[in-house]
């Protein structure tokens, strides 16, 4: 239905303790390509990396699942060619259940990803003349969705931090100061979605509480990506795939 269908989106994102250098750093925010299975979101996969290409944003960031199936390596490799730098990935929950062997699956995405790929680790950048400290953390969790490695011992001392993440749940995880953003994936936006007036209901994870887009919390501001991709079934309602480039402002 909207599986193909990517909405191409700009947003404007205040962020409290943004440098006024960065004001206006523009990061393409991707998630969720779930390339290895048949769906028209490989369609929207594509269509969401030229536009980036495009568009030259400062940062690329890509919050996981960029694989369901390992038979998705060659269309990840075709499309990654047009990804522009610098760009950082993460890995998602479906990337990790592909492999049994943590290490292959380091190996294997470090060749294929389109990015520096961060497992519970970080790097420094210099974007505008500032140092920006960029996060990764796997979405290996335990007890009620906190990360096996604490996010909070990712922080480094830099102008301006961002974690990456696959779940959103990492931001209950975090402690004020640490980050100043955060961006995750995984929620699809529920992927099949009932509207109402007012709001809608999502059928996969309904208990979420970030399912998509800007959530402001003590710890950081987050932006949850509603992914490119789909899951089990190949086909999105009410739920459109997407690509965001977010503009960042001084709050």
């Amino acid at each position: 239905m909207e599986a193909g269908w990517p909405r191409l989106r700009e947003l404007e994102l205040e962020v409290p303790g943004l440098p006024p250098e960065l004001d206006g750093l523009r990061i393409a925010h991707l998630s969720d390509f779930h390339l290895g299975v048949a769906s028209p979101g490989t369609g929207a996969v594509a269509k969401a990396i030229a536009w980036t290409a495009r568009r030259k944003p400062d940062l690329v960031a890509i919050t996981g699942d960029l694989l369901t199936h390992p038979r998705g390596e060659p269309i990840l490799r075709g499309l990654v060619t047009w990804m522009p730098k610098p760009a950082i990935a993460v890995l998602g929950n479906h990337d990790l259940a592909i492999s049994r062997d943590p290490q292959a699956v380091r190996s294997d995405l470090q060749d294929l990803a389109p990015a520096t790929l961060l497992r519970d680790e970080g790097t420094m950048l210099e974007l505008r003349g500032r140092r920006v400290w960029i996060a990764g953390v796997d979405p290996r969790l335990i007890v009620r969705g906190r990360p096996k490695v604490d996010p909070n011992s990712l922080s480094r001392e830099a102008d301006f931090r961002i974690l990456l993440c696959h779940y959103p749940r990492v931001l209950d995880a975090l402690e004020p100061g640490r980050f100043e953003l955060v961006l995750a994936g995984h929620m699809h936006d529920g992927q099949i979605a009932l509207p109402y007036p007012g709001g809608k209901i999502r059928f996969a994870h309904l208990s979420a509480r970030y399912p998509r887009g800007v959530f402001r919390e003590p710890a950081a501001v987050m932006h949850v990506s509603p992914g490119l991709g789909t899951t089990f079934v190949p086909f999105r309602f009410a739920a459109r795939p997407e690509a965001t480039e977010l503009h960042l402002r001084c709050a």
